[in-house]
């Protein structure tokens, strides 16, 4: 029998998060992107998604990146990083409003990076439950969205996979790959889901759709239930959003419609509400 490498309580030990997502209307939503195993894409959906939500659906966002060696979420959103977000969770009690702007990378009005990027190849720091659920609740009283990117190692720790169970909106990032569905399984399993959550299966084709051999449907019959969106291949504009920080979510082809679902299934608005438009009836 194959054990389970996602369970790391047992169901009595672990903690309710209820206390953390009963949110006010001054606290944003808080979204955890992931992948069950490594290679998905999920860094690339994370910084498209925060530009979809800020730029376009006119929101607050912050996008935080839980890979302190190796992320680079900067790359994708185009920013010089920083690691004030080793600081933030280091110091939880230290956080105040003016902390938030100064630790965050501006990348675009309405949207703040935080990084946390060691100069070492060893990992350094890794925080604590306390301090993720405390620096994660400190901005999602600043934003409408708190985006955390969260690295496949890291879902076999307590806090990875704290991070995850504990979001309002879990989007996880599979591959048409026998590993990568295996993987996720595993992963949809351990993720119970409570009434006022959301999870959001992506199937992101990272190699083309004609070499795969296994198919949309098989995926589908393989998880048990339709995922509920599909990345095409499109290595060339996937591959500028890594290299030029360049928004594929900006695209008016397939892959730029993609993402603008994605934006509406996490905040339920219609596209046609444009950040203009929403702009203009504000004003008004």
């Amino acid at each position: 029998m194959t054990s389970n490498i996602y369970k790391i309580q047992d169901t009595e030990s672990q903690v309710d998060y209820t206390q953390y997502r009963v949110a006010s209307s001054e606290q944003g939503k808080r979204i955890a992107v992931a992948s069950a195993k490594g290679g998905a894409g999920s860094t690339s959906i994370a910084a498209n998604l925060a530009w979809v939500l800020s730029q376009q659906l006119d929101n607050r966002v912050a996008c935080a990146d839980l890979d302190f060696v190796s992320g680079d979420l900067d790359l994708h959103l185009n920013i010089s990083a920083n690691n004030r977000l080793t600081e933030m969770l280091q110091y939880p009690e230290r956080l105040e409003p003016i902390v938030f702007e100064r630790s965050g990378v501006k990348a675009a009005e309405k949207l703040h990076v935080f990084t946390g990027y060691s100069q070492q190849l060893a990992q350094e720091f890794w925080p604590d439950s306390a301090a993720f659920e405390a620096t994660s609740i400190f901005c999602q009283q600043q934003t409408d969205y708190l985006i955390w990117d969260i690295p496949s190692f890291c879902l076999r720790d307590s806090v990875g996979f704290e991070a995850i169970c504990s979001a309002d909106i879990r989007i996880v990032i599979i591959e048409p790959t026998l590993a990568s569905i295996r993987h996720t399984n595993q992963l949809l399993t351990q993720l119970v889901t409570d009434h006022d959550q959301q999870t959001i299966l992506i199937l992101n084709h990272t190699k083309p759709e004609k070499a795969s051999l296994i198919s949309l449907a098989d995926v589908n019959q393989a998880m048990g239930q339709a995922v509920d969106l599909v990345i095409p291949f499109s290595p060339e504009k996937m591959l500028s959003t890594a290299t030029l920080g360049s928004q594929v979510a900006d695209d008016n082809g397939r892959l730029g419609r993609v993402f603008k679902q994605l934006g509406v299934k996490v905040t339920g608005e219609q596209q046609a509400a444009s950040s203009g438009l929403k702009r203009w009836f504000r004003r008004g």
